[in-house]
């Protein structure tokens, strides 16, 4: 298996994990409210793990992976299309917005719309894992050619290289 697909496959079992803590604090935030005892210290937390792997994930699928992979499948419809909505349905959902506004100690709804935000995520999530592990990846590991798995690559280490510039 190309090692960037192995690089994914990890970054979903990282994501997994993310999933089950941020369950717990969502949980955590319904009994307990934002000022339990270590709370906002755990959330905070998963957020900086959220914006990091989370994002950084998605950033790699759409700037290198994708775009190789769309010319030999359209990337207007199909596995691509519907992958890259879903990606901007994780980015609508305010989860980081929630974090955010709680830590900065705001209350108008944000711990609701965290607990929202932390079910939805919890919902989609695995479907999506599922889909990228059983459509997308073993497509790409059928279609891409050795050249192609290396601009991969190199595409994957320009969008890491911007990231750290942004």
């Amino acid at each position: 298996m190309e090692p960037i697909m192995n690089e994914l496959l990890q970054q979903h079992r990282d994501a997994e994990a993310m999933l089950a803590r941020l369950a717990a604090g969502v949980i955590r935030v319904q009994r307990q409210g934002v000022h339990g005892e270590g709370v906002m210290n755990e959330l905070s937390e998963l957020r900086r793990e959220i914006q990091g792997e989370v994002l950084r994930h998605f950033r790699e699928e759409e700037q290198a992976l994708f775009p190789v992979l769309g010319r030999h499948i359209d990337s207007s419809s199909g596995p691509i299309a519907m992958l890259m909505e879903e990606h901007a349905q994780f980015r609508q959902l305010q989860l980081e917005e929630a974090l955010a506004a709680l830590e900065s100690r705001h209350q108008d709804g944000w711990e609701e719309k965290l607990c929202q935000a932390g079910d939805a995520i919890g919902r989609l999530m695995p479907a999506h894992i599922e889909k990228e592990e059983s459509v997308l990846f073993p497509m790409a590991e059928q279609m891409l050619g050795e050249d192609e798995c290396a601009e991969v690559r190199t595409l994957w280490s320009h969008a890491n290289a911007a990231a750290l510039t942004e």
